[in-house]
């Protein structure tokens, strides 16, 4: 009896794997099904190579991000079959900016709300930037207070301005400061740069230059160039902080490195007036060329928050 069950199970066994074998061979897709899932894929890497956001924390990482402005034609092709074969919302959402680039506005918007009815926080933030520009302030806060909750940077840092300046809701100072803290702790130069014009210019809170120039470092820090600006000023006048000039040069001088002209033209200034070697003198003739191809600047105030 022993031998007859072992003989069953091993029989079954091959059995099994047989059907298996059959299934198999039964659902396999024939060639030109296979090479309709290829050219899917392929589509598929494409929308996510032209159309990721740097704003999108659920995009692809195997890409590099794409500003919108850089976004091609083909992305549109790309992102449509992708999204078509796996209804992706990240898809729908990369052929909303995809689609936004090439001026389609309400055909990009019904890829964003497909993306936002799918939950996808990126396109809560576009969708409601596009709800305010057709005049529905109310409902462009809500898409950004959604996507916010759901740990989307610009939509905090969207939220951080709609507080202070009472966009769809009222203005609360302290409300604005703790989203801007927050795409601020997410690595957000400009919500950094904005904390500190808030105290630098005491815009409903008591101005206090300390707190502002430690923002203002942080912004610099992350390459925001308005903050390094308005540090140079500051150790120039001596406003909050010793007087420096050669610290006001040197933000005058990575200003200018990332193409700003103000700070070109000033870090300009302290060469001519000696505080600075000369640009043959430190390899800087990039910084004095700006100068000349773009021509001199009047010298504005600080730069302020509302941006």
């Amino acid at each position: 009896m022993k031998s007859r069950t072992l003989k069953v199970n091993k029989g079954f066994a091959i059995t099994t794997g047989a059907a298996v074998a059959i299934l198999a061979l039964t659902v396999s897709p024939d060639a030109a099904e296979r090479n309709n899932l290829l050219l899917a894929s392929v589509q598929q890497g494409d929308c996510d190579r032209l159309a990721g956001s740097p704003y999108d924390q659920q995009r692809n990482g195997e890409f590099a991000p794409v500003n919108i402005a850089d976004i091609g034609n083909q992305a549109v092709e790309a992102c449509r079959m992708a999204f078509d074969t796996t209804g992706n919302p990240r898809f729908a959402y990369q052929l909303g900016r995809a689609l936004n680039s090439v001026d389609e506005p309400d055909q990009a918007m019904s890829a964003y709300n497909t993306a936002v009815q799918n939950g996808y926080a990126a396109a809560m933030v576009n969708y409601g930037m596009l709800m305010g520009r057709l005049g529905d302030d109310k409902a462009e806060f809500a898409y950004y207070q959604k996507a916010a909750d759901s740990g989307n940077t610009l939509a905090a840092y969207n939220l951080g301005v709609a507080y202070r300046d009472g966009l769809g809701t009222q203005p609360d100072v302290n409300k604005a400061l703790q989203w801007f803290e927050k795409a601020a702790a997410d690595g957000d130069d400009t919500a950094a740069f904005n904390i500190g014009a808030i105290y630098d210019e005491g815009q409903f809170v008591d101005a206090d230059d300390q707190t502002a120039i430690a923002w203002y470092d942080l912004a610099a820090q992350r390459g925001n160039t308005d903050a390094m600006i308005n540090l140079g000023i500051m150790y120039e006048t001596g406003e909050g902080i010793a007087a420096n000039a050669e610290k006001a040069a040197e933000m005058y001088r990575q200003a200018a490195a990332k193409g700003d002209l103000f700070g070109a033209s000033k870090y300009a200034q302290f060469q001519e007036l000696g505080i600075v070697p000369a640009p043959n003198q430190q390899g800087l003739e990039g910084v004095s060329s700006l100068v000349l191809k773009q021509g001199d600047v009047e010298t504005p105030a600080k730069i302020g928050s509302d941006i």
